[in-house]
């Protein structure tokens, strides 16, 4: 018995830990002001090895679809997406189920210049769903 509620508290423990440190690092990534193209790659390199080792210590009792692991993978695909990507998973709902439109706008804006065509397009990210 004692077992079992040591093996319920490691797990507990380390998905509390887990979903802390991408919560984290989420929190962080989308308050960054500017990011070049260089940064972008290697955040989402590094984020995506992070991914791959937290996926080996995880076990059938932490699911991989918790909104910080989700929100996690979505900000590694945005960090390698087109503009025209991001907008169109913004509005088929992709994105905006688990993010504000102000942290999408935000994190466009860190990732694009600030031209006409992108400021067009970055107002088509509207509407919270959250």
């Amino acid at each position: 018995s004692s077992g079992i509620n040591a093996e319920y508290g490691y797990i507990k423990l380390l998905q509390m830990t887990i979903d802390k440190t991408l919560k984290l690092i989420l929190t962080d990534t989308l308050s960054i002001q500017d990011i070049s193209a260089k940064h972008s790659t290697c955040l989402s390199n590094n984020f995506s090895l992070l991914l791959d080792q937290l996926s080996k210590v995880r076990s059938d009792d932490l699911p991989e679809d918790s909104d910080s692991w989700v929100r996690f993978k979505l900000v590694i695909g945005l960090m390698d997406d087109s503009l025209v990507k991001i907008v169109e998973n913004w509005e088929n709902g992709t994105l905006s189920r688990y993010f504000r439109s102000s942290e999408v706008q935000h994190l466009v804006r860190a990732l694009f210049q600030n031209t006409d065509k992108n400021a067009a397009l970055r107002r088509r990210i509207t509407g919270d769903v959250l």
